[in-house]
């Protein structure tokens, strides 16, 4: 694998250092051109710019650009490209979420798309993607099962929606995701799963360079343009190079808030439109839980009431090592399919 960890750490090198140029100039066009929402977590709710999901776009596609001049239209490559297509359609939605406003279940069913690039691929050239078969530990590779074609339309639409809703304070997105897909470049160096390295290490490298900008205190969120489009990417390569449970373990801090979300407010529902906030802001800044029936159940929530009261940059510290934890079960899972 020295070949394509080479071109990962290329595309890598690449993606930071076009977010690191690129990142300033667009911070100040989305404000020119009042892209800002209030920041909900910090006392007096200061406007910050949204819609950071383009520069990290940006810099994914660079460093896409990268690998195609390192391997050309090499087989990698292609499911690669892939991958970023189903991403960018997830990517679109959010952006159009992020300028106009959509509402939740509207949104939710227009990520659903996001396999369509993988479904077309599949059913047109499925040498290239052979999808169906989920890898599991110790167990192998399954065959094709009814139930994994029930799921296959959440495939990338769930992965993108999860992450999605727990994109609720400074930092913990590209944190968790930095996290997420070092663990995944890890596992794909050791399994051969040559496509899924080199974009793992891309994202590494884009999203080292993005964090510092949406860490606490926030100079840009994300918007669902960022947190769908990096959901989207994840979910994608786990079809594509059969790392579904892998990823699935590495969501999973995301999947137990999303199942929180989804059962306090009955399905889905657009967040803007909640009755009262799950986590209430003191005057110092402090974050307390709701002590509210009505405010809907989430993680942050539940993290709150248990630990006590909390600063943000604590509850994100708190999703970080949530995430290492499961980054490390991925990597024991990892070494159980061997």
């Amino acid at each position: 694998m020295y070949q394509p960890a080479l071109t990962g750490v290329v595309a890598a090198a690449v993606g930071y250092l076009v977010v690191k140029v690129v990142a300033p100039h667009m911070l100040r066009y989305l404000k020119s051109r009042g892209i800002v929402r209030p920041d909900a977590h910090k006392p007096g709710k200061p406007e910050v710019v949204h819609a950071g999901g383009v520069i990290i776009f940006i810099g994914v596609l660079s460093g896409l650009t990268a690998w195609l001049v390192l391997q050309g239209l090499s087989a990698s490559f292609l499911k690669g490209l892939v991958v970023m297509s189903a991403a960018a359609v997830c990517f679109g939605v959010g952006l159009v979420d992020d300028l106009k406003v959509l509402g939740g279940l509207t949104k939710t069913a227009l990520t659903i798309l996001g396999i369509v690039p993988i479904a077309l691929t599949a059913l047109l050239d499925p040498h290239l993607i052979n999808w169906g078969r989920p890898a599991l530990p110790v167990i192998g590779q399954l065959r094709i099962t009814l139930i994994y074609w029930i799921l296959l339309p959440l495939a990338v639409a769930g992965p993108a929606n999860v992450v999605n809703m727990l994109d609720v304070l400074n930092g913990i997105t590209p944190g968790t995701m930095l996290v997420a897909f070092s663990t995944l470049a890890l596992i794909s160096a050791f399994l051969g799963r040559e496509t899924a390295l080199i974009l793992s290490l891309l994202l590494v490298g884009v999203l080292a360079a993005y964090y510092p900008y949406n860490a606490y205190p926030a100079r840009v969120f994300n918007g669902d343009s960022g947190s769908l489009f990096l959901g989207a990417l994840l979910g994608g390569l786990a079809v594509v190079e059969h790392l579904e449970f892998i990823a699935l373990t590495l969501l999973l801090p995301h999947v137990v808030n999303g199942f929180m979300v989804l059962v306090s407010f009955r399905g889905f529902r657009e967040h803007r439109t909640v009755p009262e906030r799950p986590v209430i802001v003191e005057p110092d800044g402090t974050l307390r839980a709701s002590r509210s029936p009505k405010a809907p159940l989430t993680l942050t929530r539940l993290a709150l009431l248990i630990g006590g009261d909390g600063r943000e940059e604590e509850v994100v510290k708190l999703y970080i090592l949530l995430e290492l934890t499961v980054a490390a079960l991925a990597l024991l899972s990892a070494f159980l399919m061997l």
